[in-house]
């Protein structure tokens, strides 16, 4: 369904959403409805040093903004800009110099290079105490244990430091000269006192890093500053635009969704998939840790907390299955699965391509299929991918409900790219068991950057005016009682108890790697 709202005439305030993503940055133009005017992308300029490990020049990131920005200057033709606000990816970090330069690279999100430092970290300070202030386990990817490990690295870097910004933050500071952060990313640091909702000094001190280069915080929306003059003449824009706090990727694409109160979930589908309930206060349960959950602070115009799981290969799945296919098309594929029905190819896929996700998270896991036979096609095997990444998904979502006082979610709202595989949906819809909504907006991360730039240009007070204030496309997909039938036999029989089996066969393969890697 479309949800109306007031015509706009063609020289109203445009605002500009800016996502920077693992694969590519995007900058959109929307107008007052939340239509698109104008796309422009990029790739994101990373370099790769091995499977688990690369970096971004933070000046580059910048310089694909402006490409992106221009490129909207110029197809506006004049239209004023009222506004900007920028999300990113997680974890990352860049270090600022007293000038406003960036002194190293930015190791990207998901580098490993950091194990060493987190291991240290655990020694120096217990798991325990950074649990209890943080709300999350010592993860090697969060900013905190990229810092030590930038500490001793990259000595002379981090002693010229005087802000570390995380993606999101470096763009917005390059455009407005403004520095500060949000609760969403903050929550991506180790480095946040999850009940207190400030920097905790003392573990970072502790750690080893100084507080000090932590950034103010800020509620996403809030204003940062105008877009500096340079900028302006550099990409084109017209206006006064002013630049907004902006976030983390997956929860800025929530204030698009609507995930607006405590119950709901977001189910954004990408290369990763991140699953996300809103709360009304952290849970410091240790089996938050124990099922490999993550939980942070949101912020705009009220203070909600998240919960959430992510499973490192959903959206990677599909794209690795179909490039052993020839790149065949998604919609060939569909209608091939489509053909055999719900779980009557006898094929079980467990995609565990990038390590085994909550409730059961393992390192060491690998992906499997059982079940194929000499008659198992492309139709039953692309098939099964789905399924498996719907069936683990539904894993992900009973361990989150049965987090000590969390239950039941009450509703799903769907985001991303995969959300428009319509198959995908359908079955997603039978194994949990409930209606979903999908938000009929491909780019709902780039749309809740713009709303947030919207209330900081104070063309709405807040998040439930501007959502209010845009048509909002959405569609709900009920789940096949027959199907819902079926799918929860495959859970019980054969999906959930699959990773357990594999595991000694997984620990196996790991330490023969281990022994042949040593010889």
């Amino acid at each position: 369904m479309t949800l109306k709202a007031k015509p706009v005439t063609s020289s109203a305030p445009l605002i500009v959403g800016i996502d920077v993503g693992t694969q590519s940055i995007r900058a959109i133009a929307f107008d007052l409805r939340g239509s698109e005017v104008v796309a422009t992308h990029r790739p994101t300029p990373a370099h790769m040093l091995d499977g688990r490990s690369g970096e971004y020049d933070p000046d580059a990131l910048f310089a694909c903004v402006c490409d992106c920005l221009s490129e909207i200057g110029q197809q506006v033709r004049g239209r004023p800009v009222a506004g900007l606000a920028v999300a990113s990816v997680g974890e990352s970090c860049v270090l600022v110099d007293e000038r406003g330069r960036a002194l190293a690279p930015a190791p990207v999100w998901f580098d490993g290079r950091s194990e060493i430092a987190a291991t240290a970290l655990a020694k120096k300070i217990s798991k325990q105490r950074v649990f209890e202030i943080t709300g999350l386990p010592i993860d090697p990817t969060l900013t905190l244990c990229k810092l030590l490990w930038m500490k001793e690295h990259w000595p002379d870097a981090l002693k010229h430091t005087r802000r570390v910004l995380c993606i999101a933050d470096w763009i917005a500071f390059r455009l407005s000269g403004e520095a500060a952060t949000d609760f969403t990313l903050a929550s991506r640091t180790l480095c946040l006192d999850l009940k207190g909702r400030r920097w905790t000094e003392g573990l970072v001190a502790d750690a080893g890093i100084e507080p000090t280069l932590l950034p103010p915080i800020k509620a996403s929306g809030s204003l940062l500053g105008p877009v500096r003059r340079e900028v302006l003449d550099r990409t084109g824009l017209a206006g006064k635009p002013v630049v907004a706090v902006g976030g983390h990727d997956h929860l800025v694409g929530s204030y698009a969704a609507g995930l607006t109160s405590p119950g709901m979930v977001l189910d954004s589908l990408g290369t990763a998939e991140a699953l996300l309930m809103m709360t009304e206060r952290p849970l410091l349960d240790q089996e938050v840790v124990r099922g490999g959950y993550v939980q942070g602070a949101v912020e705009t115009h009220r203070p909600l907390y998240y919960l959430g799981g992510t499973m490192n290969s959903s959206g990677g799945a599909v794209e690795w299955l179909r490039a052993l296919f020839g790149a065949a098309p998604h919609q060939t594929l569909i209608d091939e699965a489509r053909a055999e029905g719900p779980g009557n190819a006898g094929v079980v896929f467990l995609p565990h391509l990038a390590y085994a996700p909550p409730p059961a998270p393992d390192i060491a896991a690998r992906g499997a299929f059982i079940g194929l036979t000499a008659s198992s096609g492309r139709g039953a095997v692309y098939r099964a991918v789905l399924e498996g990444i719907a069936l683990q998904v539904g894993r992900v979502v009973d361990g989150l409900a049965a987090l000590p006082g969390v239950g039941r979610p009450r509703e799903y709202r769907l985001i991303g790219g995969s959300s428009r595989n319509p198959l995908l949906v359908a079955i997603k819809a039978a194994v949990f068991g409930a209606p979903l909504v999908v938000v009929d907006q491909p780019e709902a991360t780039a749309l809740g950057a713009a709303l947030l730039a919207g209330i900081a240009a104070e063309l709405w007070p807040d998040l439930d005016a501007a959502r209010a204030g845009i048509e909002r496309r959405e569609h709900v997909v009920e789940p096949d009682p027959d199907w819902v039938a079926i799918y929860a036999e495959i859970r019980r029989r054969v999906f959930d108890p699959l990773q357990d089996a594999l595991k000694p066969f997984n620990e196996a393969i790991a330490n023969v790697a281990r022994t042949r890697e040593t010889a």
